[in-house]
């Protein structure tokens, strides 16, 4: 996909939308596409919305949307997109799965969006491929396919497969796609009509840095914050963690109440109870597996801890 386009005619792109799809994620990779057609002066892509369905799907902000035909009517694919969000293994039904397969076996390229990765993984069309997913998914996703190899980049393209994270991606990957096959002019003019003035190398991180996160370029506040998600499920007691950066627990809680507005006690307790919350709600880990991973004794005091903080039951994350 991402090489010389064919001269004869028109790139086609298949997206395959799957129940939650990122609406934002989807339009982020037509609007670039549509403004090199219309900068051009002429089509160099066009695209087709397909469902398992065809018809109505609704996106991740219930917003639903026509796609233009099934599965059953589609017969090759230059180029499949997989577009899907949350839930990405409720939505892989045999149906998709094999689609997804007859493509690969016809030669189409294929590119994951979101945790689009997930379900070519789960169609068996990545293993030995290097992919990237949404950071949020990339750890579970990593242990039920250890064949493939997943990074947390913003985009990456292994042979005939490509992914991207989501969101905001999908247009840095249009506007390389663009760049590759009709040159840096037109690319920029995309990126000027879509007001977007810095293009981000494929390698750059998905989430922000510490320093941007914290609002504090404090060297020991971002040490300290860095060990204490690298100790999630053996937390270290506060004099513990102090000795690993070389200061007193006096000048730890200074610094803590002094940035962050909170102890670093309350504060390690929140970065273990927001890591919980996204186990509960992306994984099938039983509560009690995911109160020990997340560092809690007891069934009991990760229940409080957990209600008290988001105002619900562990259970009803479900």
């Amino acid at each position: 996909m991402f090489g010389e386009p064919s001269r004869k005619a028109v790139q086609k792109i298949h997206f395959l939308l799957l129940p939650g799809f990122s609406l934002f994620g989807l339009t982020s990779m037509l609007d670039p596409l549509r403004h090199a057609n219309r900068t051009q002066g002429e089509a160099l892509y066009e695209w087709q919305l397909i469902s398992e369905n065809g018809g109505l799907i609704s996106s991740s902000d219930s917003i639903e949307i026509m796609t233009h035909t099934d599965l059953r009517a589609v017969e090759k694919c230059e180029t499949l997109i997989i577009c899907s969000g949350s839930d990405p293994d409720v939505v892989s039904t045999p149906a998709v799965l094999g689609f997804i397969r007859q493509q690969s076996h016809f030669g189409a390229d294929i590119g994951c969006q979101d945790t689009g990765a997930y379900i070519a993984a789960a169609a068996g069309i990545l293993d030995g491929y290097r992919a990237t997913m949404h950071w949020e998914n990339l750890e579970t996703t990593q242990e039920a396919f250890p064949k493939v190899t997943l990074v947390q980049e913003l985009l990456v393209i292994d042979r005939k497969r490509f992914s991207c994270p989501g969101a905001l991606s999908g247009l840095d990957m249009m506007l390389y796609l663009i760049k590759s096959q009709y040159g840096q002019a037109l690319a920029t003019r995309v990126a000027d009509e879509l007001v977007y003035t810095h293009q981000r190398e494929h390698s750059e991180p998905q989430r922000r840095s510490l320093q941007i996160r914290l609002d504090s370029r404090n060297p020991n506040l971002i040490d300290a914050v860095n060990v204490m998600e690298q100790n999630i499920e053996e937390p270290l007691l506060i004099t513990e963690l102090a000795e690993c950066l070389g200061i007193s627990d006096r000048e730890l809680e200074r610094l803590f109440k002094r940035h962050l507005s909170q102890t670093p006690k309350a504060f390690y307790r929140q970065l273990r109870l927001e890591k919980a919350r996204w186990m509960l709600q992306q994984t099938n880990d039983s509560v009690t597996a995911v109160a020990t991973a997340c560092g809690f004794v007891s069934l009991s005091h990760f229940t409080r801890s957990y209600q008290k903080q988001f105002s619900k039951l562990p259970s009803r994350e479900r």
